[in-house]
């Protein structure tokens, strides 16, 4: 089959065509082809060799959906022709964590920086306890972003920051991957959104997603703006997608505040002061990868069209190396699909 392969760690040149053996299903396996397959700001670190432990030489993608083309012996809950998307992580389905439903927190297969799904491929291999059904009016391509970033910003926004209705959310990064679905999702749950972008340009097209507020701060200072825009209260909830302007957000948000970091762009420790912290009761916490059940409900918000997947352009597979430069430039919004050879 063919496949883009990460030769080497380095720019996005090191993304190659190859013709590699296609995968054989276990038994509890299915052999699925790929339809369409989302580019994550994740591929582009694991890429450029950021991330502690992930391996050169392996099929990046983890947002896949396609169609089932082989069965395991094992597997009675599929069959060929089902239309699936693939959950973002391997996980054992027997630690103490899978058994709570909290397949996120899995280690006993793969750690979430070891991305080797292989969605950039003509056909991946998937555990039959992975691959979830899509609804009838949900594409391909719509279907690849329900694990990451929607699931992804379901997890951070219900789950972790337990946002509620009357609510307000900070999202920086607003137009990036989950910054553009984390203002559907807010708004779906009844909460104000304060977005914040780099370029004025965006501006609009963040409040015809649901925005109330766009605030533009190509330096990434918009505390100030966020502290004086909600009445020197500060916001109930903050998504930080993108890990360097946590002290930024950290003062955006009001006394016993909420603050979810997603994003780590630009790898590095920043500044955090103890006592704003103390002082307005924060709470900080990491979130990742959702869990089995909320990609199910992702794909049932997208499937009722209170989510809508934001599609930059489709490219396709042979591409992937000129989609990541458009990535890594911020030259796109919302999400690029790789899908077709």
């Amino acid at each position: 089959m063919k496949a883009i392969i990460l030769s080497d760690f380095g720019g996005p040149s090191q993304l190659r065509l190859e013709d590699v053996p296609t995968p054989e299903a276990g038994a509890h396996d299915v052999l699925v082809q790929v339809e369409a397959a989302g580019v994550c700001h994740h591929d582009l670190l694991h890429r450029a060799g950021k991330l502690a432990g992930a391996p050169k030489g392996v099929i990046l993608g983890h947002e896949v959906a396609g169609r089932v083309v082989e069965t395991g012996a094992a597997v009675t809950t599929l069959r060929v022709g089902d239309r699936i998307t693939g959950y973002q992580r391997r996980f054992c389905g027997q630690c103490r964590d899978c058994l709570r439903g909290r397949q996120d927190l899995c280690r006993a297969v793969s750690l979430p920086a070891v991305d080797t799904e292989g969605a950039y491929a003509q056909y991946i291999r998937l555990p039959a306890v992975s691959a979830i059904r899509i609804p009838d009016n949900v594409t391909f391509q719509q279907a690849a972003l329900a694990s990451c970033p929607i699931g992804t910003a379901m997890r951070a926004l219900v789950s972790q920051a337990g946002l509620t209705a009357g609510e307000t959310v900070l999202v920086n990064g607003a137009s990036g991957g989950l910054g553009v679905h984390q203002i559907q999702i807010a708004r779906a749950l009844g909460a104000q959104v304060l977005a914040v972008t780099g370029d004025p340009a965006k501006a609009s097209r963040l409040e015809e997603l649901g925005a109330s507020s766009v605030i533009v701060a190509p330096d990434g200072n918009y505390s100030a703006a966020v502290w004086n825009q909600t009445g020197k209260r500060g916001v109930d909830v903050a998504m930080e997608n993108l890990g360097l302007t946590l002290p930024q957000t950290l003062r955006a948000t009001g006394m016993g505040g909420r603050i979810v970091v997603l994003g780590n762009i630009a790898p590095a420790p920043v500044e955090v002061s103890p006592g704003l912290l103390i002082g307005r009761r924060l709470r900080v916490q990491g979130s990742g990868s959702a869990t089995l059940d909320e990609v199910s409900q992702s794909l049932a918000m997208i499937s009722a069209g209170l989510v809508r997947p934001q599609i930059d352009r489709v490219m396709p597979f042979t591409q992937a190396a000129q989609a990541h430069a458009l990535l890594e430039a911020r030259q796109v919004n919302g999400r690029i699909i790789l899908s077709g050879w």
